[in-house]
């Protein structure tokens, strides 16, 4: 322990008297370990963060499968109720949530629009969960629909809204205008099980047709919109919980093989689903990409500050010898080397957490397009701590063992009979293979950022079907101030034609769902009369949406067959639809699809007639939405239920001019609704489900390809200009001789060409490899030569420009003054 003192304090003196070289390795380091902080701190809350609940890795996520398709991430109501009563033995509890959006009003007070999450009974005793004020619910609770008209409110809601007010428990509020007590308040810290959706209530699920989802559609075996947790019990595994849930899906499809065909259900750790339940494989992958890239940037670093340390360390290399032939342990030596690097990289991995968490937190501020509570919080934990310190220690072991086993192994005699200039004869291999890795590296890292950076490009201007420009979207929600399905309609109505008189507006409807946007009508499946049923029930799925009738006009989506809908398609006349070409060419192969009928499975009585074909459109990015079926509905014919709608301006006037007169508009029909997601459509294009992860991926793989640029660049000009230092004896000699300036420019140039040239090709051959990776989250086309071949020409260009004023300053030695020098 003396002795780690003793290389301590030597490794504090020995950074003070260069201070130059100190402040350049700790400020490489930190950037290097700043961009890993930074990710994982990403990571580490999406992925790894366990809920704050008591022994978090129990809780376990149920994933349905139908017909060995994709996981799904619901259950029904009925589905659930059957498994919870099956599953005892695996599970200790098993509960349910699903998350809504409603208007709560205390009494005289103006309905708030907030995040509700409705939860079974023994929801929060599932969780382990106390509360902290009043009480949470009973397990009887929840079970029978329409009963128990009670809420909790979350910890950060009851601070906001009722400042924290302990006699808020038994008073009485409104949600959509239905009566309810709240008692109590859930704990602080818990904000539900998403971890960047912060739930403002909780309710019972018998509270559920409060959301205007009729009771016969909740009890539909295949209405699916439960989130179903577990809590292991001790001593189960996932695996064997997994096995007994698929006993229990056999048993549900052989007692309603009427609705259920070959289900399966699984078992997953909840952080593993709690992205994309489709491929729980997915999000680890783009996190393992991403957190490579990162390493990546901390590799570079740290050759860059291997060779600044290998540079300070040939310099030492007389003070090394004549400690050695004082008598001085050659693993002392090395000790003490490597001490020195490891307090440097301590130093810049703390300067690097604190650049980290600067990021982490632009990230949290990161505008998400959505008036929803959602917000990236990325807190410091010990994870993020132990994580950042372990790479900061592995930087500072990889810096100093090399430059301090050449030390080691270098020749006293020979270093001491060279005097202060060192040993100088010989190429500098091992520096030079360093600098030809940092430009590979770099090479790699720019490749990826254009990849990404192209691909958002081509997202921005692709043609999605519609169009985005001169279309502005107003939200509501009717049914949040207690409207029922009647009256939302006539508001509807009256809304859509106080719009119209508008100086300036062209075209208005409303729609259920907006093509990328957050709110979603769904889907179902559809019964074609007259065609036989598939093997894969799931064959016949489809999305629909509930729109107005100048809905293709505002969108600016062509038609290609038949008619839109108009004013006469109303609720009593002959049900109607428009599909899309994908749906066209599906279910009616080599046909005429107009004039054909169809069902869906929600609405088995009603025919629909099929009255016009629209041009695909992207619905959803990462779903492939655009090859899926879609069916669009009259809102005249399909109003109950769909109290949700986006209606939309389309006008070639400043649309941000025309906002508040449209909302003027409105809140004279209704003064209290409220009116969310105003944005212009093509604002509503950077969603989760658009092309805002482009934009994400896009961005940090840029930052990581500029900081690779930066390093190489850096670290190339450091080894040229330290060769150069090192060869002015030598140049000053070639000078005397009859060398021109010119010749001694170029042949600084020509060496530095060889080492840029090996890198270019090397890096070129890992990207080739690397890209394998990346090809699944991007639009454009991996093998792209173009891409390729910029990337490599800006590299050389900034890499060849970084060798110039070493060069230039070979170039301007006089002879006479190098000579003289020892």
């Amino acid at each position: 322990m003396g002795t780690l003192f003793q290389d301590l304090r030597f490794a504090v003196r020995q950074l003070r008297k260069a201070p130059s070289f100190a402040a350049t390795a700790v400020l490489t380091l930190a950037l290097g370990i700043g961009a890993n902080t930074a990710i994982f701190s990403l990571v580490n809350s999406l992925l790894v963060k366990p809920l704050p609940v008591p022994d978090a890795e129990q809780i376990t996520t149920l994933a349905p499968r139908e017909n060995n398709g994709p996981l799904q991430q619901t259950l029904s109501w009925n589905e659930y109720k059957y498994v919870r009563a099956q599953s005892g033995r695996s599970f200790s509890d098993l509960f349910a949530y699903t998350i809504n959006l409603d208007g709560l009003a205390g009494m005289g007070q103006q309905p708030q629009r907030i995040v509700t999450t409705y939860v079974s009974g023994n929801f929060f005793a599932g969780l382990g969960v106390k509360p902290a004020a009043g009480r949470l619910f009973l397990r009887s609770e929840g079970d029978v629909l329409d009963r128990d008209p009670v809420i909790v409110l979350s910890y950060d809601y009851w601070q906001q809204r009722f400042g924290g007010d302990p006699n808020v428990i038994g008073r009485p509020v409104t949600l959509d205008g239905h009566p309810l007590t709240i008692v109590g308040v859930a704990p602080k810290g818990f904000s539900g099980m998403q971890p960047f959706l912060k739930s403002a209530a909780y309710l019972p699920l018998s509270q559920l047709p409060i959301t205007g989802t009729p009771i016969d559609t909740i009890n539909n075996w295949q209405t699916r919109i439960l989130i179903v947790n577990g809590r292991l019990r001790s001593g189960v595994s996932v695996k064997q919980a997994s096995a007994a849930l698929n006993v229990v899906a056999q048993d549900i499809v052989r007692l309603h093989p009427d609705v259920e065909k070959k289900l399966s259900i699984e078992a997953f750790p909840e952080p593993q689903v709690r992205i994309n339940p489709g491929d729980p494989n997915a999000i680890f992958v783009v996190a393992g990409l991403f957190l490579s890239l990162a390493l990546m940037v901390l590799l570079l670093a740290c050759i860059n500050v291997a060779n600044l340390v290998m540079v300070r360390a040939t310099a030492r290399e007389r003070e090394m010898a004549i400690r050695t032939a004082l008598g001085a342990q050659r693993s002392r030596l090395i000790g003490q080397m490597i001490t020195e690097s490891v307090m440097l990289a301590l130093l810049g991995g703390g300067m690097g957490v604190v650049l980290g968490m600067w990021a982490s937190s632009a990230l949290s501020h990161l505008d998400l397009h959505a008036d929803l509570p959602v917000k990236f919080v990325f807190d410091f934990d010990w994870r993020i701590f132990c994580y950042s310190f372990a790479i900061a220690l592995l930087a500072g072991v990889v810096v100093g063992i090399v430059p301090a086993l050449r030390i080691a192994k270098a020749n006293v005699n020979n270093v001491l009979h060279e005097g202060s200039r060192g040993v100088t004869s010989g190429r500098h291999w091992l520096r030079d293979g360093l600098v030809v890795l940092q430009i590979a590296g770099s090479l790699v890292l720019l490749v990826v950022a254009a990849l990404f950076v192209r691909s958002l490009s081509a997202m921005q201007t692709m043609d999605f079907g519609f169009k985005p420009d001169h279309v502005m979207n107003f939200a509501i929600d009717s049914h949040q101030i207690g409207m029922n399905d009647g009256e939302a309609r006539d508001l509807a109505a009256n809304i859509t034609a106080n719009l119209h008189q508008l100086a300036g507006v062209d075209y208005v409807s409303h729609a259920g769902s907006v093509p990328l946007g957050y709110f979603n009508n769904g889907g179902d499946r559809m019964v074609i009369d007259g065609a036989p049923v598939p093997a894969d029930p799931n064959d016949l799925n489809a999305g629909y949406n509930v729109v107005s009738p100048e809905y293709f006009s505002v969108m600016g989506i062509d038609l290609l067959r038949g008619r839109a809908f108009t004013e006469a398609d109303k609720e009593h006349s002959a049900d109607v639809a428009v599909i899309s070409e994908t749906t066209a060419r599906k279910f009616w192969p080599h046909q005429d699809p107009v004039g054909r009928t169809f069902r869906l499975a929600g609405e088995k009585d009603r025919k629909l007639q099929v009255v016009g074909i629209a041009r695909d459109v992207e619905f959803q990015i990462f779903g492939g939405a655009k090859a899926q079926p879609y069916v669009y509905l009259p809102y005249a014919q399909h109003f109950k239920g769909n109290t949700l709608m986006i209606f939309q301006l389309r006008s070639n006037r400043d649309l941000l001019s025309l906002t508040p007169v449209a909302e003027k508009t409105i809140h004279a029909l209704a003064p209290q609704l409220p009116i969310f997601q105003v944005q212009t459509m093509r604002q509503a294009l950077y969603t989760m489900n658009g092309i805002l992860l482009f934009q994400i991926g896009a961005s940090l793989a840029a930052i990581m390809g500029g900081l690779g640029l930066t390093l190489a660049v850096i670290g190339l000009y450091g080894v040229v200009s330290y060769a150069v230092g090192r060869r002015i004896h030598e140049i000053g000699l070639r000078m005397a001789l009859g060398a021109s300036r010119g010749s001694v420019f170029r042949m600084i140039y020509r060496q530095s060409v060889v080492i840029i040239a090996i890198g270019l090709g090397f890096g070129l051959a890992i990207a080739l490899l690397v890209v394998r990776a990346v090809r699944g989250f991007v639009t454009v086309s991996v093998w792209d030569p173009a891409t390729y071949i910029v990337v490599a020409t800006v590299l050389a260009m900034a890499a060849l420009a970084s060798c110039y004023f070493p060069a230039r300053y070979a170039m301007a030695v006089e002879p006479m003054v190098a000579l003289r020098e020892d």
